[in-house]
């Protein structure tokens, strides 16, 4: 049951913005946290959270309905 719910929280969220954050795990694991690597990690989040699928995640959840993932 506890995997399951993992799994449709995963599944709910918008596709880009979760191949975005794989792959923000995979380029920074063991990195040391700096200033550039708080800066690079912002940068990414602000790129997706700008994106369509962001401002359809915001819209969705203002909304209260389900969002269509683009």
């Amino acid at each position: 049951a506890k995997v399951q719910a993992l799994v449709d929280a995963l599944v709910a969220n918008g596709p880009a913005a979760v191949k975005a954050c794989k792959r923000l795990v995979q380029d920074l694991a063991g990195e040391p946290i700096s200033a550039a690597l708080r800066e690079d990690t912002a940068r990414r989040i602000a790129d997706i959270r700008g994106s369509a699928e962001g401002k359809e995640g915001v819209s969705s959840f203002l909304q209260k309905r389900a969002p269509s993932w683009i």
